[in-house]
């Protein structure tokens, strides 16, 4: 970090060594003829002065007024002969009087008969001094307040940087909890609160794939353990006995083949690859055949309340959204006694699937974290009931997906009542 602020200092300062160079070479190449021709003008005034004088003046007056000329004009002038003027400013004095030429010495020509002068500037006088010194102390507290600010500024930044380096160097480290800082004077724009925001990022992750991997060897162990003991179990039972063997193994491959399918869903969902494939869905014939489907899986019959319109229709994910109600609804059929219900109603724009159950309900301390993955309620209500607590976690992304919300509230019926709200602004 020490090395990125030494090469932006050096950089900064490097950039307005040139931009002072490029001024330069601007003024002098574009504005010194303007300057030279405006002060050759003026001085043209005082030349035609002079002349008009000649006539009534001495020699002696005509060389102090020249010499008060140069004093106020803070110039050295020196009467030379025509054989001392170059060529070129000779052929320029034929047209105009005066000549001044920022690379040579300054001419003008006057009186009859005509004598030339060379002007230069009297680098001795006062003012001249003074007006340099001027200057040289404006360019010197320019560069020095330009580079004291910048200094201050990038060492400024490079502290805010050097907290954002420790932050990721920690974080590299393993220490998932380490955040950049939120100060206002600590602060490099969004960058903390990106860097925070990908840090939490990457904690979720971290800790995601750990409880998966520890869920995924937890969950395993139990179905495959069966499996071991069926087969034993099956290589000596009764020939009147294997079916039953059999069924019971059948139910263990059942139950691995949607433990790896919720963990592979949650895993996409985790590293973003799902991706909504909207259609329209005539909602009334999807709930029906939802129901129908599920209805086999569990002696408790679905009671279906449609309170909107035949032609419903609603633009969703229909694999998604049915495997978010089916979710729901065998969520239902484990923690209800006898009554579950599917009810689709329109609620401000919003089409409502609620799931409800005749069950022991969710506690109100529990209904934010069973939206957690692998979150599962420990107490004797819930005992006996096999999950993997992905099921929640999967139905809250999908409804997230669509724009939705998926909330828990009291059922009427007794139990728990699960709130699946899509944005639905018409048929």
């Amino acid at each position: 970090m020490t090395r990125l602020f030494i090469s932006l200092y050096v950089g900064i300062l490097v950039t307005m060594f040139i931009f002072l160079l490029v001024v330069d070479l601007i003024i002098t190449s574009m504005f010194i003829d303007i300057t030279n021709t405006i002060g050759a003008e003026q001085f043209d005034a005082e030349v035609q002065l002079l002349e008009r004088l000649d006539s009534e003046i001495s020699e002696d007056e005509r060389k102090q007024l020249i010499q008060m000329i140069a004093e106020k004009n803070q110039l050295i002038i020196e009467e030379v002969s025509k054989a001392d003027v170059p060529e070129m400013v000779l052929e320029r004095l034929e047209n105009h009087p005066v000549w001044f030429d920022d690379y040579q010495y300054n001419y003008f020509r006057a009186f009859t008969p005509v004598k030339y002068y060379r002007t230069s500037v009297d680098e001795e006088n006062e003012l001249i001094i003074l007006s340099e010194t001027i200057m040289y102390a404006v360019l010197f507290s320019f560069v020095f307040i330009f580079a004291g600010n910048s200094f201050l500024w990038l060492y400024g930044l490079h502290r805010k940087l050097r907290h954002l380096e420790n932050a990721a160097d920690k974080l590299s480290r393993g220490q998932l909890h380490e955040r950049a800082p939120m100060k206002k004077r600590l602060r490099v724009g969004r960058l903390n609160q990106s860097f925070n925001e990908m840090a939490e990022r990457i904690e979720q992750l971290l800790l995601g794939h750990k409880r998966l991997t520890h869920a995924v060897a937890h969950e395993l162990r139990s179905p495959l353990f069966r499996l071991h003991l069926q087969m034993d179990t099956l290589e000596h039972a009764w020939p009147q006995d294997q079916q039953e063997h059999l069924r019971s193994i059948e139910e263990d491959i059942y139950q691995l083949d949607e433990l790896v399918e919720e963990f592979l869903e949650y895993g996409k969902m985790e590293r973003t690859e799902l991706r909504l494939n909207a259609e329209r869905i005539n909602v009334p014939t999807f709930a029906k055949a939802l129901c129908e489907n599920l209805s086999i899986e569990s002696d408790m019959n679905i009671a279906l309340k449609l309170d909107i319109s035949a032609d419903t229709r609603l633009s969703a994910d229909k694999l998604k959204l049915a495997r978010a109600l089916t979710n729901l609804l065998r969520n239902a059929f484990k923690y209800g006694h006898r009554q579950v219900t599917l009810s689709v109603y329109q609620a401000d724009q919003q089409l409502v699937f609620s799931v409800e159950d005749d069950g022991k309900g969710i506690p109100g301390q529990y209904r934010q974290e069973i939206f957690q993955p692998y979150f599962r309620i420990n107490n004797k209500e819930h005992e006996r009931v096999s999950g993997y607590g992905l099921g929640l976690t999967i139905c809250k992304e999908i409804a997230v997906m669509h724009s939705g919300q998926l909330i828990v509230e009291d059922s009427e019926l007794g139990g728990a009542a699960f709130k699946l709200m899509l944005p639905n602004s018409g048929k």
